[in-house]
């Protein structure tokens, strides 16, 4: 039961707000948010990480320029296995051999020696007959290992029945 200021005063205050209410309930329609999430410019750029790079990379930087001195000091020094006598070629920055005319006359005279005899190829290797040794030490290795395993696959077989 309501009173008579609840009747005057109150109701037609609530009836307001369910009619509002209603409305607003029929006048809704189905949405879903599917935009993206605001942006965080703090959290999508992770500084740190930038510092921890940019840190790698100078050091690095500063690793190479120290082996760069480093190398420059020992080319300096003349020592015979460094040392160039002549310009290195410019084809592809290709390290070629260099021959010497003397050089270059000392093998040929070599080659024009005469044939040698039997008895100075006892002691030389014979590739094919090398190649094969190596085969079969390979498939005598393969065998053993083959064995082994047959070998225990029967042990283990044999005492889990």
């Amino acid at each position: 039961m309501l009173s008579r200021r609840d009747k005057l005063l109150i109701q037609p205050w609530e009836d307001r707000r369910f009619k509002d209410h209603r409305s607003k309930v029929r006048s809704a329609l189905p949405a879903i948010d599917d935009r993206a999430p605001a942006a965080r410019p703090h959290v999508a750029l992770k500084l740190k990480k930038n510092q921890r790079e940019l840190d790698r990379k100078n050091k690095i930087q500063s690793e190479n320029f120290s082996l760069l001195q480093r190398l420059n000091d020992i080319m300096k020094v003349n020592r015979l296995d460094n040392h160039w006598t002549k310009p290195l070629p410019n084809f592809q920055q290709k390290v070629g051999l260099f021959y010497d005319a003397e050089s270059l006359q000392s093998k040929v005279t070599a080659r024009s020696l005469p044939e040698p005899s039997e008895e100075s190829y006892t002691n030389v290797k014979c590739y094919a007959c090398e190649m094969r040794k190596v085969c079969l030490s390979r498939f005598m290795y393969w065998c053993t290992i083959r064995s082994i395993f047959i070998i225990v696959y029967c042990y283990l077989f044999t005492e889990t029945v």
